[in-house]
């Protein structure tokens, strides 16, 4: 009988941010922990006392530690696998391992909790019944504003990711093709330093002036009318 494979969601920067459940799953179901960076989990479970073989699986490894997963959990173990922060398998690796798994007709548990999109979604203060998750846009600046202006016409709240480096750029885009759209950005969320800034489009400019350019981003765009 073949093992149980737990997606498990991780805090995004507070630690107490891990689910009752997830904790349980971790000290009493886990055999091994298949992680993006066993460093980065290491801290988690060491943080809660709990001590387990670690393996890396991340979204450049090879066939062979796929597979190797994929053994393990044939042979009757179970396997948590954590990303190094949030939920796997969104804009992070895990996806594959979850599609062999069900190939072989694994029985796969979803372990819900943090989840960088939800958390800046829920004090954006947009209608939010429709979203649309585009993660990270290209690094080119032609394709990123082609992205953006097709992103431009969906009547829903647009969620994007984007890093340290890149964020100036992106946000000066956004002004570009949604020149009236209103803006959330939100950096190193649940962290010590986190921030949440609101905006219009044609405040950017200022914005970008005193921007920590530091930390991950998550930004939510609203390009409709509302009140």
């Amino acid at each position: 009988m073949s093992g149980i494979l737990y997606v498990i969601a991780t805090p995004i920067g507070n630690l107490e941010d891990i689910t009752l459940r997830a904790l349980r799953i971790l000290k009493e179901e886990t055999d091994i922990v298949y992680c993006e960076d066993t460093r980065q989990t290491a801290k988690l479970l060491s943080h809660y006392g709990i001590s387990l073989p670690m393996r890396s699986l991340h979204a450049h490894s090879s066939k062979a530690q796929l597979n190797q997963a994929l053994q393990e959990l044939l042979s009757g173990k179970s396997i948590s696998y954590c990303t190094d922060s949030g939920t796997p398998a969104i804009s992070d690796p895990g996806w594959q391992l979850i599609a062999r798994a069900r190939e072989h007709d694994i029985t796969i548990v979803p372990v819900p909790g943090p989840s960088a999109v939800t958390a800046l979604l829920s004090v954006c203060g947009f209608p939010c019944s429709q979203f649309y998750f585009a993660g990270f846009l290209s690094k080119k600046d032609g394709k990123r504003k082609r992205q953006l202006q097709e992103l431009s016409a969906l009547d829903a709240i647009i969620v994007i990711y984007e890093s340290p480096y890149r964020i100036a750029k992106l946000l000066q885009s956004i002004a570009q093709v949604m020149p009236h759209a209103h803006i959330v950005i939100g950096r190193e969320m649940t962290k010590h330093f986190e921030e949440l800034i609101y905006c219009k489009a044609e405040e950017i400019e200022s914005v970008t002036v005193t921007l920590q350019q530091k930390g991950e981003f998550v930004i939510a765009i609203y390009n409709q009318k509302f009140f």
